[in-house]
């Protein structure tokens, strides 16, 4: 019984912290969080542009490191890794094996 009671307040736990990570998603999205941020680069973008273009139209040297912002930002992690690796392992598992064993029952057709 008590096991079972254990689990149960588990469970509440996560569905509690999946509500939780639903509301602040939301009221972003509703808030117009995202909307924001998209614009604030399309505005960056913008700027940019007419930037070059007005150094076009002056004669001056352009370079493109001037008109490009680097945002790159790198999110890969431990997990990430390991998904390539088990997508990686998968493709080669179908591209080579899978096709070999194949072609061995094909043959008997032949």
């Amino acid at each position: 019984m008590k096991n079972n009671l254990k689990s149960w307040n588990v469970f509440k736990r996560v569905l509690f912290i999946l509500f939780v990570m639903f509301l602040i998603n939301y009221f972003s999205v509703q808030s117009g969080y995202y909307e924001k941020s998209l614009y604030d680069k399309t505005i960056t973008t913008e700027e940019k542009r007419l930037d070059f273009e007005e150094d076009v139209k002056n004669g001056e040297v352009i370079d493109m490191k001037d008109y490009i912002s680097d945002d790159y930002v790198d999110t890969s992690n431990g997990m990430d890794l390991l998904g390539q690796k088990i997508g990686n392992g998968l493709d080669d598992f179908i591209n080579n094996k899978v096709i070999k064993v194949m072609e061995f029952f094909g043959s008997f057709f032949k």
